[in-house]
């Protein structure tokens, strides 16, 4: 049984991405064990991971402002609003966490980040104008208003033409 499990601690940390770091040939270094993840190891997946989930964080909210800079009538109402400035107070915090050595605190902030930035983009408000843009509006509309607008421009141009006519009139008496 402990050789089966070596083998799955080798593999737990190929999946995770924790490499063996490469070191000078004097340098002695303990390696890792069969036991579980070392310190070193934990801190690295941390890091890696928050660095991860900022940079989810920070393209979602680029992205965001992209697409409400390319809608322009559009109303975001205030959860979508709060949602952005958890998710960039939450980045704040992350960043300030990793300078500071905090990797657990650093990691649970990142993930805020995501988790606040990810509710803003698929937010449902905003969803709806993305498959109802102005072309599909004006698709919509035109087929139905042309019928009533047709006869009306004609009545107004017969109109037009009489009071023209009725203008003439009185100059040729």
């Amino acid at each position: 049984m402990e050789r089966v499990m070596e083998v799955f601690l080798a593999q737990l940390r190929l999946l995770f991405g924790i490499s063996q770091p490469k070191l000078p040939p004097k340098c002695l270094f303990s390696g890792p064990k069969s036991e579980g993840l070392m310190t070193w190891e934990v801190d690295q997946l941390l890091w890696a991971r928050s660095v991860e989930n900022l940079a989810t964080a920070t393209t979602t909210l680029t992205s965001l402002a992209q697409l409400l800079g390319k809608i322009s009538n559009i109303v975001i109402k205030d959860n979508v609003a709060s949602e952005v400035y958890r998710a960039v107070d939450a980045i704040y915090e992350a960043v300030l966490e990793l300078t500071s050595g905090h990797l657990a605190s650093a990691f649970v902030a990142s993930r805020k980040a995501v988790t606040s930035s990810e509710r803003a983009f698929f937010d449902p408000s905003l969803l709806h104008l993305l498959y109802f843009p102005d072309d599909q509006k004006f698709a919509i509309y035109i087929p139905l208003f042309l019928p009533m607008a047709v006869p009306i421009v004609l009545s107004l141009v017969k109109i037009f033409l009489e009071i023209h006519e009725s203008w003439r009139k009185p100059m040729t008496d």
